[in-house]
């Protein structure tokens, strides 16, 4: 029997199609809240914080920034507060799965899955690597 060459474009395709489509349908069945973030408190180690003060050290270090454009902590204090920011609003974001069949999650890691594979077996091909380094390899052996 004759083996049947396989077209890596449709294969790409369909395998971004079930990749977007189970990426979607997980996606409608993720709900994402907040809670209020100058309500609520943070709690870093054994110390439970207002979140709203978490703004404070952001506001000193602006200050020390403009009155000392030239001071290196200063603009380390800034980058440090501006990260302990972003992390107070991911600890204050609760991501849920809403109730759904196991045959849907079963489906749904399917073709996120299935898809993302197909996807990477035709962009890890080796004969769409680039001639470039066909070239360079030879130019070492010899």
């Amino acid at each position: 029997m004759k083996k049947r060459k396989q077209n890596d474009l449709l294969v790409f395709l369909g395998g971004l199609a079930m990749l977007v489509a189970g990426l979607y349908w997980f996606m409608t069945k993720v709900t994402v809240s907040t809670a209020d973030f100058f309500g609520g408190s943070l709690t870093l180690g054994n110390f439970q914080i207002n979140s709203g003060l978490i703004v404070v050290p952001f506001i000193a270090t602006i200050i020390w920034l403009f009155v000392n454009p030239d001071s290196f902590l200063a603009k380390i204090g800034v980058g440090l507060s501006v990260i302990l920011i972003i992390a107070a609003v991911i600890m204050n974001t609760t991501i849920r799965l809403r109730p759904t069949s196991l045959y849907e999650y079963l489906l749904m890691l399917v073709f996120i899955f299935g898809g993302g594979g197909m996807v990477l077996r035709v962009l890890c091909n080796p004969k769409y690597s680039d001639k470039k380094d066909k070239k360079d390899k030879k130019e070492d052996d010899e």
